[in-house]
């Protein structure tokens, strides 16, 4: 996500037991990420040192649904996904997360649970934050709390608007509006880069592996094509595009900014 990042590479990972150079080297990804960006330097400091990194292999659970929840993981390298169990015990997913992500937060409620699973989908270096002494410290840093509160409460109008999503548009409009939020202009199209598996892309949406490819079909009569192996997907016209998939005018002017990212 940073070039902040790319430190993590320079030294071995440490479990639970810092030099004064990893509460440093915590404290300066923390607060280049968005969730902490403007926190107080001592404030940062503080929460550094509840902090250690963590680092997994692919497909590997990092907290399960319905078990305690006892820590909060700030991605910084790597992709995760949300998931659950149904009735029938199958495996649906909510969302995936990133570089510069938070999940986990259920890990401030005390004796609370993980109401999702959370398992890696590639290699991924974390950042792990002690859920109880995180939620302490929340106690006694008043406006450190609302910052909280607001990053929980983003959360959930994002899955509403995921919800609102599922239920108003085609799967080609919603796989349409997802290319259209990462997308960057290059000459005079668009393209995207795929850096997920295109069957984990499928599950953030809301559809199986055979409906993102009849989605991305219906989206080549849009001007939607595929390079690089299906790795780079190319817009030809965004605007056209966007139009197509039933954005207002004013995301359609915002282009690339959130107007796009607002409504995957």
């Amino acid at each position: 996500m940073l070039d902040l990042f790319q430190c993590l590479t320079s030294t071995p990972f440490v479990h639970g037991n810092f030099t004064m150079r990893d509460i440093d080297r915590i404290s300066g990804v923390l607060q280049s990420g968005s969730y902490f960006r403007n926190w107080p330097q001592d404030d940062i400091l503080e929460l550094a040192s509840l902090c250690e990194w963590v680092r997994f292999d692919a497909d590997t659970v990092m907290a399960r649904a319905g078990s305690q929840a006892t820590a909060l993981f700030l991605i910084v390298n790597g992709h995760v996904e949300l998931s659950y169990k149904d009735g029938d015990n199958k495996d649906g997913v909510i969302d995936l997360f990133g570089d510069g992500q938070l999940v986990g937060e259920c890990a401030l409620a005390p004796e609370a649970c993980y109401a999702v699973s959370i398992k890696t989908l590639d290699t991924t270096t974390a950042i792990r934050i002690d859920g109880a002494a995180f939620s302490t410290f929340l106690a006694a840093h008043f406006d450190r709390a609302l910052t909280m509160m607001s990053v929980v409460t983003e959360r959930l109008c994002q899955m509403l608007r995921q919800a609102e999503e599922l239920k108003c548009r085609s799967a080609a409009q919603r796989l349409g509006i997802y290319l259209l939020a990462d997308a960057v202009p290059v000459d005079d199209v668009h393209e995207t880069p795929l850096t997920i598996e295109k069957s984990a892309l499928a599950r953030k949406i809301g559809m199986t592996s055979e409906t993102f490819s009849r989605a991305l079909k219906k989206l080549s009569e849009q001007g939607v094509s595929q390079y690089a192996n299906g790795n780079i997907i190319r817009i030809s016209n965004a605007e056209v595009l966007a139009e197509w998939c039933g954005l207002s005018s004013s995301e359609v002017r915002e282009g690339q900014s959130d107007g796009f990212k607002n409504s995957v």
